[in-house]
């Protein structure tokens, strides 16, 4: 492309000089003669001074931003497609979002419901335990209640025994009783 431009460049100044020096013929003044070739010369001579001094400049600065611009571009191009691509990711999250809080919703329910069976199953068992127990503590205060039952009708009936046996017996029952007695304890010994 360079070289394209080396090439036209001096055909369009000479073109432009050739159509002023023609301008300025079609208005009625000389032709220039001497005094427009030493003005093209020097506008020639000016070009390729510039050019000689500043070509690798502007060369270098085109060069160098035209990797700049390609730089840029590709990375716009990168950051483009980072964005589509997160652009796409949140739309299918975003289509899929009503499926993942069902998802969760069930989850939880489902969660719930094991929990509720536990602490029910956890509840019948604290139930039966105490059940259990309130029956047992029946049984022991009515066995309880019969030994206390038991002791009084002993502890009457002896007392009624003591009081009959005390007002029907007589000093000879008395000692008839004690012979026996002893009688007995001589044969355990």
């Amino acid at each position: 492309m360079m070289k394209r431009v080396y090439r036209i460049a001096p055909l369009l100044a000479v073109l432009l000089f050739a159509v002023a020096t023609a301008c300025m013929a079609a208005e009625g003044g000389e032709g220039g003669g001497r005094d427009m070739v030493w003005r093209i010369v020097n506008f020639f001579i000016l070009v390729a001074v510039l050019w000689k001094l500043l070509a690798d400049k502007i060369k270098k600065y085109f060069s160098d931003r035209r990797v700049e611009i390609a730089e840029m571009i590709d990375t716009a191009d990168k950051a483009r497609e980072e964005a589509e691509k997160q652009f796409a990711e949140y739309q299918s999250r975003l289509q899929n979002i009503d499926r993942d809080i069902q998802e969760i919703r069930d989850a939880i329910m489902g969660e719930l419901e094991g929990e509720k069976q536990r602490i029910i199953e956890e509840g019948k068992v604290a139930a039966e335990r105490i059940i259990e127990q309130a029956k047992w503590s029946a049984e022991q205060e009515i066995i309880k209640a019969k030994n206390s039952l038991r002791n009084q009708v002993v502890d009457m009936a002896g007392d009624m025994a003591s009081g009959l046996v005390t007002n029907s017996m007589t000093p000879e029952d008395q000692k008839r009783l004690i012979e026996e007695y002893l009688d007995k304890v001589g044969k355990v010994q």
